[in-house]
């Protein structure tokens, strides 16, 4: 290999430190040149014998003008700065770029279906001088400006009496919510007569944010209303059922939001948790409903002197009826709030249930001081328990069963001998008839009579209760001759 020359690359180097170069060189001559050639104007118009070029002045320019080549070349503007606010938000190389890249914004939301896209605020180009990896792409400005770029778009404002509640995109989107909020409450299988909002409402457009502009299944949902809950306080004659369709809920959905309930239980002034629904529009549904509903059966009471007085048969079970009512009903957001039979049609004729009472009586043996020896019944009811022995234990009357506070007459006419609190009896009340009759009135909750008083037959001396040995609402009747306990079934006419 031949022996290198240095000598060789010394062209190569000075055009690599020149090469930077050549534009101010070329700048600069051509300012020189024009420069020149004005002076040489100057000087050959004006040239008189004796005048000369001071050789001088000519250098001073020259360097001025090489001067001011240098510093146009280093510093003149080589690209535009995108300013918004005046914050400096991308640099670009052209103007036309970036006008470019913001209608590509701009194109882009109203391509999204906005409407009416216009830019909030000024956007300002200023001319800068920056190093080149500083400058944007095309692309990159257009992700700035979607950024920081504000824009407002024309919406359209859903209004409930006067007072804006949403923001969607158009008017067709608005109305596409205000039905779907209808048919939420439009109940299935049924005749609509009217469908309507019980507030006014109104669209109205308006420039907004993009941000403001809620989607349609957020529209709808903030018009339906948010669930929350909130606290009932148990009352007498509550239950899971109808606190549930006070509510509009299903004792399902009661229990889950309540999981301390067990069973069917309720206590007056438990606190529950019940769910709510605060819908912002009231929708208004008047329609037809045609249902089947159930006639109750009547009761027919007949006598039967083969039954002993007392006693009661079946002789024939009830069954219900069916008829078919046509009902208009106005709801107001699933809410039954009035409700019309207009039409109603018997399909089933209800059966009467009928009951035999026995009338069949038997004279006491031996009644003592005269009268007729038949008692009047002191209360109507089933003989829970009869006279005689149960187990090995002798019952000394009849149990009648009767709801509690019920009257209790006494069986004939006579003179109060004991009224007050007799060990297992409870509240008694005995009555003497005379002739070494007596009737004793047992378990009862109160009085109504005192000692000594005369009292009629059936006059009310005393309620039901369970007072004393008792394990439930029911009349112990006793009939005493002589103080001897005998069967009440025997004077009980």
């Amino acid at each position: 290999m031949p022996p290198h020359d240095p000598e060789k690359d010394r062209p190569f180097l000075w055009r690599s430190l020149l090469a930077p170069c050549s534009g101010v060189f070329s700048e600069t001559g051509r300012i020189l040149q024009c420069a020149f050639s004005r002076l040489k104007g100057k000087v050959v118009r004006r040239q008189r014998p004796g005048w000369r070029i001071d050789p001088k002045a000519v250098l001073v320019i020259a360097s001025i003008l090489v001067a001011l080549g240098f510093w146009r070349h280093f510093t003149a503007p080589n690209a535009w700065a995108v300013m918004l606010a005046g914050e400096r938000v991308g640099i670009v190389a052209t103007r036309e770029e970036a006008e470019k890249a913001l209608e590509r914004v701009r194109s882009a939301l109203e391509a999204s279906g906005y409407q009416g896209v216009e830019i909030e605020g000024q956007v300002e180009y200023v001319p800068v001088r920056v190093e080149r990896d500083e400058i944007n792409t095309g692309e990159e400005l257009e992700r700035i400006l979607a950024q920081k770029v504000a824009f407002r778009v024309l919406a359209t404002e859903i209004r409930v009496d006067d007072k804006p509640v949403t923001l969607v995109r158009d008017e067709e989107t608005a109305q596409r919510v205000l039905e779907e909020v209808k048919k939420a409450y439009i109940p299935e299988g049924v005749e609509i007569e009217e469908v309507k909002f019980k507030e006014h409402i109104d669209l109205a457009k308006r420039l907004a944010t993009p941000e403001e502009v809620l989607a349609f299944e957020q529209a709808l949902s903030e018009l339906l209303g948010g669930t929350g809950t909130e606290d009932y306080t148990v009352e007498a004659g509550d239950s899971l059922w109808s606190i549930a369709q006070k509510y509009g809920l299903t004792v399902e959905q009661l229990r889950a939001d309540n999981p301390q309930l067990q069973g069917e239980r309720l206590d007056i002034g438990q606190i529950l948790k019940v769910r709510t629904a605060r819908p912002l529009v009231c929708v208004v549904v008047t329609y037809r409903q045609e249902v089947v509903e159930s006639i109750p059966y009547t009761t027919e009471t007949r006598s039967n002197p083969s039954l002993w007085r007392g006693e009661e048969r079946v002789k024939q079970e009830g069954e219900e009826g069916q008829k078919k009512v046509i009902y208009r009903l106005v709801a107001e957001n699933g809410q039954v709030v009035h409700k019309e039979a207009l039409q109603s049609e018997v399909i089933k004729e209800p059966v009467a249930r009928i009951v035999e009472r026995g009338t069949r009586v038997q004279v006491a043996l031996a009644s003592r001081g005269g009268g007729s020896g038949r008692l009047a019944w002191p209360i109507y009811g089933q003989i829970t328990s009869n006279f005689g022995y149960r187990g090995r234990e002798f019952h000394t009357g009849i149990d009648i069963a009767a709801p509690h506070g019920s009257p209790v007459g006494a069986a004939e006419a006579g003179r109060v001998t004991y009224v007050g609190y007799d060990g297992g009896y409870g509240r008694t009340v005995i009555v003497d008839h005379g002739g070494g009759l007596a009737t004793r009135y047992s378990h009862l909750s109160g009085y109504n009579v005192k000692v000594g008083q005369q009292v009629s037959r059936r006059e009310v001396i005393g309620y039901v209760g369970a007072t004393g040995r008792a394990t439930g609402p029911h009349l112990h009747f006793e009939v005493l001759v002589s103080g001897e306990p005998r069967n009440p079934l025997n004077y009980l006419r």
